[in-house]
């Protein structure tokens, strides 16, 4: 597999276990890894989607995102913790230049998983 730059999305933070340090996850390279080499449940619904969505992204057939979304949900399901950052929406402001008084910002906020999407 290939880290290719098309196969990146968004930071994703996963808490595997207890007393353990959150993974860092932003590729579908890695997220794939994860799902087969440290993933606590191999039969759940939305553990083999998070399996399809990697695939598929590594194949073209959807975007990165795609994957990670699916990586979220299997979280979920599985009770995983996570952080990630979402564009879009409500939260705090950060722009683009680092300049504060620059126009063009972007709009970010935190999100917090563990089965309650």
């Amino acid at each position: 597999m290939s880290s290719d730059m098309s196969h990146r999305f968004p930071a994703l933070w996963l808490l595997m276990g207890v007393g353990e340090r959150y993974r860092l996850v932003e590729t579908v390279d890695e997220a794939a890894q994860v799902l087969v080499q440290n993933w606590p449940l191999d039969n759940g619904s939305r553990y083999l989607g998070a399996l399809a969505a990697c695939r598929d992204a590594l194949l073209g057939v959807v975007p990165a995102n795609a994957a990670r979304e699916a990586l979220m949900r299997a979280a979920d399901e599985a009770l995983i913790s996570y952080i990630c950052v979402v564009q879009g929406g409500g939260g705090f402001n950060l722009s683009k230049s680092g300049n504060p008084g620059h126009r063009s910002r972007l709009k970010y906020r935190a999100r917090f998983g563990f089965g309650t999407w």
